[in-house]
Formats: C-alpha cells, sequence, structure tokens
C-alpha cells in the first residue's frame, strides 16, 4: 500500500518535473500541505526526498526552491549518464537475461525496427518509438542487477530537465520528436549493436555501444537547446 508520503512526494515530483513550479521558484510547505489537503507533515518529507534526489535546492532564509541547471550542466549529466549506463549495459550483458527477459528485449527490438524501416513516419509512430526507446533502456537497467546503480540512472534522466532553456517541458527520453528520421535510424542502429553484443553476452562490446550512443543524446540535445536558447533571445 502507497503511503500518504510516497503519494505526496510522487505528486510534488511530478509537477516539478511537469514544470508547475520554474527554476528558482520556492516550494512553500504551508501552502502546498493546503493544496495538496494533508499536514505539513507529508509534505516535509516529501520536500526532503526531492531534495535528496537533486530536484530542490535549500537556501537560507527561504527553504527549498526548485533547483536550476545551466545548459552545460545539463549536457555534463549526460556524460555521466553515458557511463552510468554503459556499465549497467555491461552487467546485463555479463549476467545474462533470463528467458523472458531475453523475450521482450527480442520484442522491444523488433517493434522498434519495423516502426523506423516502415513507410509512415507521423506523429503516432514517433511517439510509440519514443515508448519503446524508454522500455528499451529500462530492461537493459532492469537486468543490471544493482538497484544502486538503477536509481542512481534514473536521478541523470530526471535533471535535465531543470534548465531554463525549456527541456524541463518534456521528459528526456523523449527528446528524438526534434530529430529528423536519419537521426531516428542511426540511433535504432545503435539499439540494434546493443541488443547483439548484450544477448551475445559481450560485456565490453554493450558497454562501448551504450556510452557513445548516450554521449551522442547528449550532444544532440545540447546543440538544439541551445538554437532554442538564441532563439528565445532573439525574441526578446
Amino acid at each position: 500500500m502507497v503511503t500518504r508520503t510516497e503519494s505526496v512526494t510522487r505528486r510534488l515530483r511530478e509537477a516539478v518535473l511537469g514544470g508547475a513550479y520554474v527554476p528558482g521558484g520556492r516550494l512553500n510547505e504551508m501552502a502546498l500541505a493546503e493544496a495538496m489537503q494533508v499536514s505539513r507533515t507529508p509534505v516535509r518529507a516529501a520536500l526532503g526526498a526531492l531534495f535528496a534526489e537533486g530536484l530542490l535546492d535549500y537556501e537560507p532564509n527561504c527553504g527549498y526552491v526548485v533547483r536550476r541547471l545551466s545548459l552545460d550542466e545539463a549536457v555534463h549529466i549526460y556524460t555521466v549518464r553515458a557511463t552510468l549506463e554503459g556499465l549497467a549495459a555491461r552487467l546485463a550483458a555479463e549476467i545474462g537475461l533470463t528467458d523472458a527477459a531475453r523475450e521482450r528485449f527480442r520484442e522491444t527490438l523488433d517493434e522498434m525496427e519495423r516502426l523506423v524501416a516502415g513507410d509512415s513516419w507521423g506523429d503516432a509512430e514517433q511517439q510509440r518509438w519514443g515508448d519503446l526507446n524508454i522500455a528499451f533502456h529500462g530492461q537493459i537497467i532492469a537486468a543490471c542487477g544493482n538497484g544502486y546503480l538503477a536509481n542512481s540512472i534514473q536521478r541523470t534522466r530526471t535533471l535535465p530537465l531543470l534548465t531554463e532553456s525549456g527541456v524541463r517541458t518534456f521528459l528526456a527520453e523523449r527528446a528524438v520528436v526534434w530529430w529528423d528520421r536519419v537521426a531516428y535510424r542511426r540511433s535504432q542502429d545503435d539499439h540494434l549493436d546493443l541488443g547483439e553484443a548484450i544477448l551475445a553476452r559481450h560485456g565490453a562490446r554493450a558497454e562501448a555501444v551504450m556510452r557513445e550512443h548516450v554521449e551522442r543524446a547528449g550532444r544532440l540535445i545540447g546543440r538544439k537547446l541551445a538554437n532554442r536558447s538564441e532563439a528565445a533571445l532573439a525574441l526578446s
């Protein structure tokens, strides 16, 4: 059963990541408790949990505020994520997938390939591919057998959402909506190489492919966000 504190933490996390509070914006404990119709105790615990996750900062004489990341910091986080997900891929390959996990893994890869190789490539196909992309990475993380590593990776996935330049309006994994089809194809080729390495239990190869895959995504997102910021400044 989900506790009151867990429920409040989830709701507050979703609000922060969904853009309900601007970077640098203060989160008032009493106001949040009233808005959520709960006591201040679970709100206080939730604020502490989000602070521990890196989503909030604590400022003297002000309290908790939504963390503000620069574009450079957001891109640097992708470098860390590449290292962590690379390790997860290595461990998943070396440990080996269960029969059930192998079947799900192959099914995910096959559907992603059908989408990219198909004749139609509209919003629905891109959305579905994005969902499968999240599932694909999640399956690898789940197979690594290391909960501490999985938690660390999750943190690197959420922190880049807290930049001023607008990336916080969508999940980092869904940034593929900015790519053209050639970029999707390249990303899918990475997935196929990665899947082959993991299924063959080639740990070093899996780690190398995953690291380059995530680092490339970080570079692409960095360029896109920089262009977006420059456009916003030109209009201001």
